[in-house]
């Protein structure tokens, strides 16, 4: 007959032993394995010895160490039950490791001594789960599973293991695997009936636990809906607050922005006016000096005019009073007679006349003066008062040009007034 795929009760036996694997694994004692556990032996001569190794020991020429690792052995099994109805896969996990007083006892396979021991009884284990497992006459253990047959296995295994002096720890698993079920034999209806009961009541939880799953997933669905729901709400939410805020900012961005522009008005309107005043003050700085260097030159032009002037008003004095001495002289000579008795006379009255005339001319020097420096002081106030006035200095230099002008004539009319009374003495006489 051949093995059919795998039932819903082998799965059942092979989760129900998988998930009873950390009971059987707690329950099972610890040997407590030394897993530096040295052998020593010491022989000189006839005489020998066999000791575990000390802390501290320091080997010599007559000692030889053999080392007794903890070992890990996996045996597998297969056995059939009941005509070949179950398929049992066995699987035992062996951790050992030989004591001294192992060691005493098989001396000549100190070497190799965990081979030994696996050789040994590996027949002794295989013979102790075909006696576990050839004994499920009923079906009892079906319903209860294979823990409790796992657990019994691996405690004879290491019962008979510790009675041989070795420290062991087995760990047994069973995967039992069914048959679809044949006609029903007399010998194997009990197993039958018991296989029968699992699987109705494994189908029947299985249904149930489906049910429930159902329930379970449908209900999560509708969390997930609802979750959804809400955080679809949230995510709306959440894009207005977020599009508020970026309002928000996007308005303080430009009100900042409003015064930054603002403040830098402000200082490039301070620059502009500092800048404005600095070149005004740079213009009048240089309309001053200007104007100052201007009224320097026409004060060292007016007083070269006024002394070179003077000093043709001087010659034309000095060549008048010459050809004055000579016109007296000539007419002296020419009239001797009736001007010598009035001689005194006429050069009291000469002299007379030539002190008026200086005195007339230091006046009219001295009023020229005075009205220059008025002339000045009114210029200064004038300026003082309207220094960027363009026009002010045009009239300035016309009201110059018409002053020098004007003192050019009366100059000429003094000139052609004193020719007049020099060409008639005779008149004034």
């Amino acid at each position: 007959m051949m093995h059919s795929p795998r039932t819903e009760i082998d799965k059942w036996f092979i989760n129900g032993t998988l998930a009873s694997d950390d009971l059987a694994i707690s329950e099972v004692w610890d040997p407590v394995f030394d897993a530096d556990r040295q052998i020593v032996h010491t022989k000189i001569g006839p005489y020998w010895r066999l000791f575990l190794r000390p802390e501290g020991f320091v080997k010599r020429f007559y000692h030889r160490v053999y080392p007794l690792p903890v070992e890990s052995w996996r045996v597998t099994k297969q056995i059939q039950l009941y005509d070949g109805f179950c398929t049992i896969d066995v699987t035992l996990d062996i951790h050992f490791q030989a004591t001294l007083k192992y060691a005493l006892s098989n001396m000549d396979v100190l070497s190799n001594i965990n081979e030994h021991i696996k050789n040994t009884y590996e027949d002794l284990i295989i013979n102790l789960i075909d006696k576990e497992l050839l004994n499920l006459s009923d079906g009892l253990w079906v319903q209860k599973g294979v823990t409790p047959i796992e657990k019994k296995i691996s405690l004879a295994i290491s019962e008979m293991l510790i009675l041989q002096n070795i420290q062991s720890q087995s760990l047994c698993t069973l995967k039992p695997v069914f048959e679809e079920f044949p006609d029903v034999q007399l010998a194997q209806e009990s197993v039958y009936l018991c296989v029968l009961k699992k699987s109705f009541e494994f189908n029947d939880e299985k249904r149930e636990e489906l049910f429930h799953q159902e329930q379970e997933i449908e209900r999560q669905k509708l969390e997930h809906k609802q979750k959804q729901l809400d955080q679809l709400n949230r995510d709306a939410e959440l894009d207005r607050l977020k599009q508020a805020q970026d309002a928000a900012n996007k308005k303080m961005m430009l009100e900042e922005k409003e015064h930054q522009l603002l403040d830098q008005f402000e200082i490039e309107k301070r620059i502009h006016a500092e800048q404005v005043k600095h070149d005004n003050s740079l213009k009048e700085i240089t309309l001053e000096s200007d104007l100052q260097e201007q009224q320097k030159h026409e004060a060292r032009l007016r007083l070269a005019e006024q002394q070179t002037h003077m000093e043709s008003l001087a010659h034309q004095a000095k060549l008048k009073a010459k050809e004055l001495e000579a016109d007296i002289a000539k007419y002296e000579i020419q009239q001797a007679r009736w001007r010598e008795s009035k001689d005194k006379t006429h050069s009291q009255q000469i002299a007379f006349e030539q002190r008026q005339k200086q005195l007339e001319f230091d006046t009219d020097v001295e009023n020229q003066k005075h009205r220059e420096r008025q002339r000045l002081e009114m210029q200064q106030e004038s300026y003082n008062k309207r220094k960027d006035a363009d026009v002010y200095i045009r009239r300035e230099i016309e009201l110059l040009a018409l002053e020098k002008q004007r003192l050019e004539l009366q100059l000429a009319i003094k000139d052609a007034k004193k020719q007049g009374e020099d060409n008639n003495p005779s008149r004034e006489t």
